[in-house]
């Protein structure tokens, strides 16, 4: 029987780095009470936004337990860590998701073996050892990379015991997700969104339970979430224009932008990368100094 609701915001912290190309833990920190203080639905981490394949084991792991730590100490209400698992093998994958629960994360999210062209019985196992291992809930991250259809994460979630959440974001996401969840499979606990928020309202309307971004607009996001489901999709709509042109470039520009965005929220010093193909440009800057005077207004969060 399902033992969670977990709902809205779904924020993804983005790695800081410092000018040593270290992890800036107290960035972090504060990007974690940034996250928290938006009254976020659950914290993801760490994902494709926050560069994970580009970090050491070690530095996965400072990902997963930092996160933790501060959510728990700096909040009274109970905000829910989702760590990511994810490995090119199940016994790296297996490792990350004991450590993820023997410091406190409240489940864990995971691609099939990536980097691989895996068969489904190399993934069907890769999810059964990690449900082995734990006994926290399990996401399937389901997207692009190694794609899975609607039968096979049936399936995964129907046999396999920890397996019940879905991050659903495998091309038209929205009509997947709306496919997967009128399947009423039992063993499925709900099934969230991607793409940065761009489709949040659509995947809404389609019975997702939230949407799991960037964290840079989360109080936004949050907001726009709530007011769907106090029925007043008027409003929802009309906060979701304001801040959809930042959505648009996030997409564009990819974490760079994000971490730009950060900057100009008073919680990050940098927007170093290592996955970073490009830096911003003079056009790339002015561009977001327009969006960025469009959304202020519309902010909830301030220091």
């Amino acid at each position: 029987m399902p033992t969670r609701n977990w709902r809205g915001s779904f924020a993804i912290p983005m790695t800081p780095f410092d000018e040593h190309d270290r992890i800036d833990e107290d960035v972090l920190a504060a990007e974690i009470d940034f996250c928290v203080a938006s009254g976020v639905g659950g914290i993801v981490v760490p994902v494709m936004v926050s560069e994970f394949q580009a970090l050491s084991e070690e530095e996965r792991r400072l990902m997963i337990r930092i996160p933790v730590e501060v959510a728990r100490a700096r909040s009274a209400r109970r905000v829910p860590i989702v760590a990511n698992c994810a490995a090119i093998n199940a016994p790296l994958a297996v490792s990350y998701a004991v450590y993820a629960e023997k410091v406190g994360a409240d489940a864990v999210i995971a691609m099939p073996p990536y980097g691989l062209a895996p068969d489904f019985d190399t993934i069907y196992g890769y999810f059964k050892a990690i449900s082995d291992a734990v006994t926290i809930p399990i996401w399937i991250q389901n997207a692009g990379l190694v794609p899975l259809s609607l039968d096979q994460v049936v399936k995964l979630c129907t046999e396999i015991e920890h397996v019940r959440w879905v991050k659903e974001e495998v091309s038209p996401g929205p009509q997947r997700i709306g496919q997967l969840i009128d399947r009423r499979c039992p063993a499925i606990e709900g099934v969230m969104g991607g793409y940065g928020g761009r489709y949040m309202i659509t995947e809404w309307a389609r019975g997702a339970a939230g949407v799991i971004h960037a964290c840079q607009f989360c109080d936004v996001v949050q907001r726009i979430w709530e007011l769907l489901d106090a029925g007043d999709e008027a409003a929802a709509r009309g906060l979701f224009e304001q801040v959809l042109p930042g959505l648009t470039l996030e997409g564009l520009m990819g974490m760079a932008f994000a971490k730009e965005i950060m900057i100009r929220r008073g919680v990050f010093k940098n927007y170093r990368m290592r996955s970073q193909a490009r830096p911003l440009d003079a056009h790339d800057l002015r561009e977001i100094d327009r969006v960025w005077e469009r959304i202020q207004p519309y902010l909830i969060w301030s220091r």
